[in-house]
């Protein structure tokens, strides 16, 4: 008997297709009984799957796809190289430390060729790794929302501010790890050294290895605690101002111009390394260290040179899922994520200071 309703059910959704593909308005005007399409959820006789409350439009997608939280500094770290295509292996030329050291000059005559940086490096090969979190939402909640875009447009950028806090953690290890830098482009510096002990030059001691690379760093990156402490360095701010005192705070733009850079990060964001979130211990991501990398503004994973890359296949992803076994009415499974691999293609072009901030 069982076997015989099941083969019944399967003819019924199999005239329902039918129906549906020639455009017929109802199930009725085939010979199913509106019994039946009650029993599946019809609406008007019309056999239809179960509407999805969580609204992803276009504007839920671009949404995920250019959310970003301005204090999280990783895509400008190590800037994104979006992949096109679903093949999530990839290769990227990985620069090495040629025989010809080269310091560049930027400078061009006016009937002479730029100079050139000669390379020599390998190809390799990596894969992507998937990251995403998913939100599974009750029904019952659902209904209760007024204003449904609203809700679902906060829902997602929510969702998207976790991932993306847990790619401006992974990015910082990557940064504040010495391995990843040449030899001697690094130092960490005991609990009684760094700014603020007696006779150390922050100036001076940055000046030293923005010239180690063999690219010279373009860009200064520090974490918050650090760049607090640099702006008001006697030594900074003498370089600065000459004929004063010492005391007063640089602005961004003089440190800049006083380390000949195009820019300086600063990594403000906060995580936390505990699992319990109702006692959190919160640490700052990216320490209390300053980083120097080379980078150039149209480099990818084969061309140009920058010290770090993310490659990423796609665009970021967006899905909801119905879980009708989830809760008495059901639920509806919200799914955001990316595929991304972040990769260094050039330690000898960065250098890094760690802990250089005193503490004891």
């Amino acid at each position: 008997m069982k076997k015989m309703t099941k083969i019944a059910l399967v003819l019924i959704s199999l005239v329902c297709a039918v129906c549906a593909f020639a455009g017929t308005d109802t199930l009725t005007a085939c010979g199913v009984p509106q019994i039946v399409c009650d029993l599946f959820g019809a609406s008007s006789g019309v056999l239809t799957a179960g509407t999805m409350l969580f609204p992803v439009t276009e504007q839920q997608t671009g949404i995920v796809i250019a959310y970003q939280n301005k204090k999280m500094i990783a895509d400008e770290v190590m800037p994104i190289d979006k992949l096109e295509g679903k093949e999530l292996s990839f290769k990227y030329f990985k620069r090495t430390l040629g025989d010809a050291f080269t310091v560049p000059d930027t400078k061009v005559g006016r009937a002479s060729e730029p100079n050139l940086i000669h390379l020599s490096g390998e190809e390799v090969a990596d894969f992507v790794v998937a990251h995403g979190l998913e939100d599974l939402i009750p029904k019952e909640d659902l209904e209760r929302v007024v204003d449904m875009s609203r809700y679902s447009n906060t829902r997602l950028e929510y969702m998207m501010n976790l991932l993306l806090l847990g790619r401006e953690k992974e990015v910082a290890d990557i940064v504040q790890n010495t391995s990843n830098y040449g030899t001697g482009c690094s130092h960490t510096y005991e609990n009684a050294e760094g700014m603020g002990a007696t006779g150390f030059d922050i100036v001076a001691t940055i000046m030293e290895y923005l010239e180690k690379p063999f690219a010279r760093p373009n860009i200064l990156g520090m974490g918050a605690a650090a760049y607090h402490k640099l702006r008001m360095d006697p030594n900074v701010l003498k370089a600065i101002y000459p004929t004063s005192n010492g005391s007063g705070v640089a602005t961004r733009q003089q440190l800049c111009e006083l380390f000949e850079v195009d820019k300086i990060i600063v990594g403000e964001s906060r995580v936390n390394t505990t699992k319990n979130s109702k006692t959190p211990t919160l640490e700052r991501c990216w320490g209390s260290n300053i980083w120097g990398h080379y980078q150039e503004p149209l480099s990818s994973l084969k061309e140009g040179i920058a010290w770090g890359i993310t490659a990423q296949v796609g665009d970021r992803i967006v899905e909801v899922i119905d879980k009708p076994e989830k809760g008495l009415k059901g639920s509806e499974l919200v799914k955001v994520g990316f595929y991304q691999k972040p990769v260094v293609t050039a330690k000898d072009a960065g250098f890094l200071l760690k802990n250089v901030v005193k503490t004891a």
